[in-house]
């Protein structure tokens, strides 16, 4: 395979090109674009105009013609729809150095971590900052367990919201508050010890688009207990247990409380959407055997009570994440399956949870998070499952990404299907173009005949019934469990 790399300045790619020509990759280079067929095409350079990507097989940072370095307004704009904190333009430097007392230098390629630099100013080195003298990055090759869980998912989502494949995210953090957005940076100038980093990430994801890896999908959908008649919230940590193929999600009810709401469907990955969706119907007949009684519904969506949000995270095996497969899941999975929600309760989701591109590494993969429960049906179910099964195995040639567009992203976090509706059906058509099965067809009327009847946005409907489940006939008493409280008193706890 052929590389070809643009750059605005040949010294800020200059080491890298010697890296990856050192590794036996053929490497050409220019400012203008390449004038024959390449395999890859890398824009090292800061976004000027939509770049036409048609003669190459992977392009990257080719979608984020809007971002430009000076245009902080807009891009501040994209990242606080998508729920990030940000403040652009002056690096971090511009604002008092107290309120970041740890910064981070984030490299991403493909939204894997390349390097990681960091910076601690203590308390005691204030003085010299006001004198003038920074401290210096340092390269991190070992975060702590909570600055990779709270750094690297966010820096990743970050560009992902802007249509960049690879850059640098310039990260502050104060831990009472969480990370803030000081930087981005579509172009970032690698040499020596980052260059041979960036060279070894692009020559393991060439490896990786060579490789023909068997897929599998799976799921964890998560529902809620409520007692009938009253649409009363029962803990699902009454019934379930924590780990097994049926278990609680580990997210407390409010209050000082253990109780644990959500219920979690975990069966084990299935070669194709049709064994997966057997696979959940069998778990689901193993809870029922747990939960029995007739006066308790199962019911699941974007949020069935206030403030406890659902989720329908897919799971992927035998494939990585990487951002031309996280767009194409946005675009013809999160975005069907949101014309087939609750559109006031798919809102109320989206400003906490269920963000574009929003994904968790796993061992075996990885786990697509942006939509809601689609558990409440047999057929939503489905629905949900072969679209992201015909994603997973077509994304090489599903290049559309409309969310580039401020408008869309901001319609999509408010559940506006008018505005998405033109967006809508010409997904279904270019997904229709590039597998034109006769399954995929049934498909896409299925997801069209569904939202046009509103079948799928009901979130009161017991998924027991929906799925045929043998419901006992005995009732539950429900006997709400005090709650604690504890006296300043020594010796005295009060419950």
């Amino acid at each position: 395979m052929n590389i070809y790399i643009r750059y605005d300045q040949y010294t800020s790619v200059s080491d890298l090109i010697r890296k990856l020509s050192a590794k036996g990759i053929k490497v050409s280079s220019g400012k203008d674009k390449p004038t024959h067929y390449v395999d890859w095409l890398i824009h090292w350079m800061q976004p000027k105009e939509k770049i036409e990507t048609s003669s190459a097989l992977r392009s990257y940072n080719s979608q984020s013609s809007h971002i430009h370095p000076e245009q902080y307004n807009e891009v501040e704009a994209i990242l606080h729809q998508n729920h990030f904190r940000a403040f652009l333009g002056g690096e971090g430097t511009a604002w008092p150095i107290t309120l970041w007392p740890k910064e981070y230098r984030i490299y991403l390629w493909d939204s894997k971590v390349v390097a990681t630099e960091r910076r601690i100013v203590l308390s005691s080195q204030l003085k010299d900052i006001k004198k003038g003298s920074q401290q210096n990055f340092q390269w991190v090759s070992n975060l702590t367990e909570w600055e990779k869980d709270r750094l690297l998912p966010s820096a990743t989502r970050a560009l992902h919201c802007l249509g960049l494949d690879f850059g640098k995210v310039h990260i502050g953090m104060n831990r009472s508050n969480g990370p803030v957005i000081l930087g981005i940076d579509a172009a970032p100038t690698v040499q020596k010890k980052l260059a041979q980093a960036y060279a070894d990430q692009i020559v393991g994801s060439l490896k990786k688009w060579q490789q023909k890896s068997k897929l599998t999908i799976g799921s964890d959908p998560e529902f809620m207990l409520s007692l009938q008649p009253g649409h009363r919230m029962v803990p699902a940590s009454r019934f379930f247990p924590r780990q097994g193929v049926v278990g609680c999600d580990s997210r407390r009810a409010f209050g000082a409380s253990d109780d644990l709401p959500l219920a979690e469907v975990r069966p084990e990955p299935a070669q194709s959407a049709n064994e997966a969706v057997e696979k959940i119907r069998a778990a689901l007949r193993e809870a029922i055997k747990l939960c029995p009684y007739a006066n308790i519904a199962w019911v699941a969506g974007s949020e069935p009570y206030p403030g406890y949000p659902t989720g329908g995270h897919i799971h992927f095996g035998g494939i990585d994440a990487n951002n031309q497969l996280l767009r194409a899941l946005d675009q013809y999975v999160a975005l069907p399956l949101l014309f087939l929600e609750n559109q006031d309760r798919a809102k109320q989701r989206r400003q906490f949870y269920g963000t574009l591109g929003d994904f968790r590494t796993k061992s075996h993969g990885f786990e697509y998070r942006t939509p809601g429960s689609w558990i409440s049906t047999p057929e939503l179910t489905r629905i949900a499952l072969t679209l992201a099964s015909l994603v997973a195995k077509n994304y090489r040639n599903l290049s559309r990404w409309d969310f580039l567009d401020r408008k869309v992203q901001e319609a999509f976090y408010n559940s506006d299907v008018e505005a998405l509706l033109p967006v809508f059906k010409e997904s279904l058509t270019e997904l229709y173009e590039v597998d034109g099965t006769e399954e995929t067809r049934i498909l896409i009327n299925m997801v069209w005949l569904m939202y046009q009847d509103g079948i799928g946005n009901n979130e009161k409907v017991d998924l027991r019934r929906s799925w045929n489940l043998p419901i006992g006939v005995q009732r539950y008493r429900h006997i709400p469990r005090p709650r604690h409280s504890f006296s300043w008193l020594p010796g005295r706890a009060i419950r």
